[in-house]
């Protein structure tokens, strides 16, 4: 029997950009078709209309979420993560995943089509550096949005209450983070 919560764990859909967005919303509210439970490292990937290149790695704080039926579930076992999520990303891949799609006007590509893709590994030091730059980028890429936070924030205190305040406190979470402003001249 399946202790099922009052409230679903988020239900996902890919933002595009190698990140899996997500909503926290109550199970009789969730989509039919949120059914496979991912886990921290796994690939998924959109099986309608591949060419789109909708994949995302799922993150730690994304352990146990929920995924839509529309997504393959992959689970690395001989290639990092960031490898696998690289090449499925990569156009040529893409295009020869759109040609084993049936259908026109919903194209789709079965699991096991996928899954029998051939996947050519790199050297080890290329997989190493792919997977240093996505790291890189997932990184810099929460910092962008705590920095959008920071002036935000930093922004309305301007308008509340006064900008030499304001500024202060944008300083102070800058310095937090281990950022220094210059300034030029």
């Amino acid at each position: 029997m399946l202790d099922v919560p009052e409230r679903s764990p988020p239900w996902y859909e890919e933002s595009g950009e190698g990140f899996a967005n997500s909503e926290v919303v109550a199970i009789e509210e969730a989509p039919s078709r949120a059914q496979w439970i991912v886990k921290t490292n796994d690939v998924i990937t959109s099986t309608v209309r591949p060419i789109r290149r909708l994949l995302a790695l799922i993150e730690t704080e994304q352990n146990n979420y929920i995924c839509s039926s529309g997504f393959a579930v992959l689970k690395p076992t001989k290639i990092e993560p960031e490898v696998l999520l690289v090449y499925l990303r990569s156009p040529i891949v893409c295009e020869i995943l759109d040609l084993h799609t049936t259908a026109s006007m919903y194209p789709a590509i079965s699991t096991e089509d996928l899954l029998n893709i051939p996947i050519t590994l790199p050297k080890e030091s290329t997989r190493q550096k792919i997977t240093e730059k996505v790291r890189a980028s997932r990184k810099a890429r929460e910092q962008s949005k705590q920095l959008l936070e920071i002036a935000k924030t930093g922004v309305e205190q301007a308008i509340e209450t006064d900008e030499a305040a304001a500024t202060t406190w944008i300083n102070q979470q800058l310095e937090a983070l281990g950022i220094t402003l210059t300034t030029t001249t």
